[in-house]
């Protein structure tokens, strides 16, 4: 019988009944900031496929905000670091991109946006990539994390291949009306990185707080549906812990 491991690590089952022990002493201080480096990037990502929804919706404002309202809101804690970039994300582009152009509020006969039945077969795919996302971000930003580079750099690929993969795919199908609404993912890509890159900085003295950008950001960009009610299904639309990536998940971070 082989001694029990003494050190911290991860017992990974493989059929039918053997374990495979995995310590966290493999992560190094240049493989977190590679994983650093690379979580900035997928939220880059996939914030610029919720810019291509938002850019699909645009025919209907009333619609496109409770879109952005409900993923910002009932995804995740409105503090936790992604929901924070997301609801920036959903500001500059609605503000920059998307206001100037004066559509109005709502379609003229009272209904959702033309492209509302197509954008709700992505919301389980950006609700699970924003939930999955946040579990690694929040991971990585312990100072006093242990972490075991194969299962994060694993961690990383299934997602591009889960989550960002899966929403380019079926975003593609509605280009032609993204970009005729004018969407250009070089653009909106090289825009909002920015946001994104202070994802694991420490605040810095000047700054608005995280409450204060809070505060302000949804009053500015939630103004024209604040008092209104939805007149979709947007607010039954269900947020469910995700099983995505498999086992890598649940061992980072237990459902």
């Amino acid at each position: 019988m082989e001694p029990k491991p003494t050190t911290y690590g991860v017992m990974r089952r493989i059929p039918p009944s053997s374990f495979t022990y995995y310590p966290y002493a493999t992560g190094t201080s240049s493989g977190k900031e590679h994983i650093r480096e690379e979580l900035v990037r997928l939220g880059v990502e996939l914030s610029v496929s919720v810019a291509e929804s938002m850019f699909l919706l645009c025919d209907d404002i009333h619609t496109m905000l409770w879109f952005c309202f409900k993923l910002w809101r009932y995804t995740l804690p409105p503090s936790d670091p992604v929901s924070e970039r997301l609801l920036r994300v959903f500001h500059y582009v609605y503000s920059k991109d998307i206001k100037p152009k004066n559509t109005p509020v709502c379609c003229p006969d009272g209904g959702n946006s033309v492209q509302w039945e197509f954008v709700k077969t992505t919301w389980k795919d950006f609700t699970d990539g924003i939930i999955v996302l946040n579990r690694l971000v929040l991971l990585l930003r312990k100072k006093d994390c242990s972490f075991d580079d194969r299962l994060l750099s694993s961690a990383v690929e299934k997602y591009k291949q889960q989550v960002l993969k899966k929403l380019e795919e079926k975003l593609a199908s509605a280009k032609d009306v993204s970009e005729l609404n004018g969407f250009a993912r070089e653009t909106v890509a090289s825009n909002i990185s920015d946001l994104w890159k202070s994802l694991f900085d420490d605040e810095e003295a000047g700054q608005s707080s995280p409450e204060v950008t809070r505060n302000r950001i949804p009053s500015d960009l939630f103004q024209p549906i604040l008092g209104d009610s939805c007149h979709c299904e947007i607010p039954t639309l269900p947020v469910t812990s995700p099983y995505i990536l498999g086992s890598v998940v649940f061992y980072l971070w237990p459902l």
